[in-house]
């Protein structure tokens, strides 16, 4: 009798704890879903997968009006969208044909082509062009004119201090040039010479050299 309500006992805990674990692991699997569900969704509570993210920012660019008038005025940009179009060309295993790389084709092509339009303003933007200017009156403007302003003065130093550097050995050069051929007796702009110096140029009579000059 006694084993048996052991047994019954053991029995219950194992079916308890069983049902404790799968408890925890379903509201474990209903947090995770909620969050995916959380993140997959936008500011207006639609759901939205990272597909659909990169296609809508696929569209988003600048008009062929813009982009022609930035080509026309930066030569290697044109040649880099060029460079894009031969590239999507090798990605498909096609070979580019010469017509689509003439500049009308190009122009052409921005007018039609919405996701190469995007492509293109990308690529401008990365190189500086058709970027946000900010309002001069503002302080975001402002504290990045100081910013720009510190880095050229820092800029300006360096430069200087690098000038100054590659002046200095030229110039001990041309004195030592200068002391091997002046006397001090005579010409008042002589460089000074160390001791060494003057007992290498100073003979004592008879030939010696007067090491106590």
């Amino acid at each position: 009798m006694f084993d048996q309500n052991k047994l019954k006992e053991c029995i219950c805990c194992l079916v308890l704890t069983f049902l404790f674990c799968a408890l925890a692991f379903a509201q474990q699997q209903g947090d995770r879903q909620r969050k995916t569900s959380e993140q997959g969704r936008n500011e207006y509570g639609v759901e939205q997968s990272p597909d659909l993210t990169q296609e809508n920012l696929g569209r988003v660019a600048a008009s062929a009006i813009q982009i022609r008038a930035v080509l026309v005025k930066d030569e290697g940009l044109m040649v880099e969208l060029k460079r894009r179009v031969a590239k999507e060309a090798t990605d498909s295993g096609q070979i580019v044909e010469d017509s689509n790389l003439t500049d009308q084709a190009i122009f052409e092509r921005l007018e039609q082509d919405i996701a190469f339009r995007s492509v293109a303003t990308r690529l401008l933007q990365r190189y500086g062009y058709l970027m946000p200017t900010p309002n001069p009156d503002s302080d975001f403007a402002k504290e990045k004119e100081l910013v720009l302003k510190e880095r050229a003065r820092r800029l300006v130093q360096i430069e200087s201090q690098e000038d100054s550097d590659s002046l200095r050995p030229q110039r001990n050069d041309r004195d030592l040039e200068r002391s091997a051929t002046c006397d001090p007796r005579r010409d008042e702009d002589c460089p000074q010479q160390s001791p060494a110096d003057r007992r290498r140029k100073t003979r004592a009579p008879g030939g010696m050299w007067d090491v106590f000059a």
